[in-house]
């Protein structure tokens, strides 16, 4: 008998392959079509989602594979302490890391916990809070990864820090007890610098994140070592010896935004892509990289804010008025749309970012911000350069809207 069904098996299972293959086919086409052409994602549109945020979250992070893709870039998320302060709803399971922001660590290389006056800051009140040992404990039951941002973006204090033997080993012991004594998973090194005397500062940077790097690693062996580098200082800048850094780091974090500032006198995007000329974006950052930094170490930052500007007029990039910039969350931007009637949309294909204009008591607003469009471009820029990952700045600004989650989500996972 065994021996008379063979022929009827082997058809059967020809069919059976057949079937799923047409089935992961239509999954994914079908996965594809909700990402970019749905309309409560306005993918297609020149205008954010309208879904409305009272929805009920039927989503949890990782998404389920539908779509038949087996592998998912790395999705991090920044923690700001005033998000911890303000409540606001974090979810660590949409994120394979968290990065705490941040811990400071003063010239000494002293972790900074008061102020001038005495009082305990709330960057490290919130570290050390109820709040945020909950949060480790979500984590640690999804299994996504905590790190810590150390930080400081004073030039001065920075080169004393790092050149100074004794500074740099009292700053490392101190950071290993904070890995220790908070059972964290990792360290993000944040000195923002930007050169401006003639100091061998990549020299002892060097020094610093090699000394680093040994001493936490004898500490925990699989500890995750990040380091943050602004978008235009990478190819602006010999401050940083990127190729040292691509050695030394597990994840080499690009800021790929603000390239327009709350201060700047021309309006324009925050994150662009591409752009004309010599005006810096995103691919010309990547591009400055390449050969210098491993593309598995490279994490593209991108952000969940944009800046709102007063301006001379309504057309796009128009100039500034003076102290008027002011950060504009994804949250700010989705209820200003929802609730005026007179906001006008716009989107840029070069920069492929969405800009709007809206008049306020007789005077010209212009906010240059990220909707599920522009977010979508970016991660599909990371997949054609073929990076790490995402980091996203910063947790909170969504406020309770979820498109962006679902954007990225799905989008992370590649065959």
């Amino acid at each position: 008998m065994r021996d008379s069904i063979k022929p009827f098996l082997r058809y059967h299972y020809v069919f059976r392959d057949l079937l799923t293959g047409l089935i992961a086919v239509v999954t994914g086409a079908l996965a594809a079509f909700i990402v970019f052409y749905a309309p409560q994602y306005a993918i297609g549109s020149n205008s954010v989602a309208t879904m409305q945020s009272t929805e009920v979250d039927t989503f949890s992070a990782p998404l389920a594979l539908s779509s038949g893709n087996i592998k998912k870039r790395s999705v991090v998320g920044f923690l700001p302490y005033w998000a911890i302060n303000s409540k606001t709803p974090i979810h660590p399971e949409y994120v394979d890391q968290l990065i705490y922001f941040g811990v400071t660590l003063d010239k000494e290389g002293n972790v900074v916990t008061k102020d001038l006056g005495g009082n305990v800051l709330q960057e490290w009140l919130m570290f050390t809070s109820p709040e945020f040992a909950i949060i480790k404990e979500q984590a640690k039951n999804t299994g996504t990864k905590v790190s810590v941002a150390i930080k400081n973006f004073d030039n001065s204090q920075i080169d004393t820090l790092i050149s100074n033997p004794s500074y740099r080993s009292r700053a490392i012991a101190n950071i290993r007890t904070l890995v220790t004594q908070y059972e964290l998973d990792g360290v993000n090194i944040d000195f923002e610098y930007f050169t401006v005397v003639d100091f061998p500062t990549m020299q002892y940077l060097n020094k610093f994140l090699t000394e680093l790097d040994k001493e936490l690693r004898e500490e925990k062996n699989d500890i995750i070592i990040s380091f943050d580098v602004n978008a235009s200082a990478v190819y602006a800048d010999n401050a940083y010896d990127m190729v040292k850094i691509g050695e030394i780091m597990d994840q080499v974090i690009v800021m790929g935004y603000d390239y327009h500032r709350a201060t700047s006198t021309q309006a324009g995007p925050v994150a662009p892509l591409d752009s004309t000329g010599d005006e810096p974006s995103i691919v010309k950052t990547i591009t400055s990289l390449e050969g210098r930094v491993p593309k598995e170490k490279l994490i593209l930052g991108i952000p969940l804010y944009g800046y709102e500007w007063q301006t001379i007029s309504r057309t796009y990039r128009s100039k500034t008025l003076p102290e008027t910039g002011a950060v504009a969350s994804y949250k700010r931007v989705r209820e200003l749309i929802e609730s005026r009637d007179d906001v006008s949309l716009g989107f840029d294909d070069l920069s492929r970012s969405p800009w709007l204009t809206y008049t306020q008591n007789g005077l010209i607003k212009q906010i240059y911000y990220e909707d599920e469009k522009s977010l979508a471009h970016k991660i599909a820029f990371i997949h054609e350069h073929d990076l790490s990952g995402v980091a996203l700045w910063a947790l909170g600004f969504e406020g309770s809207y979820f498109e962006p989650w679902r954007i990225i989500q799905e989008g992370m996972w590649y065959p």
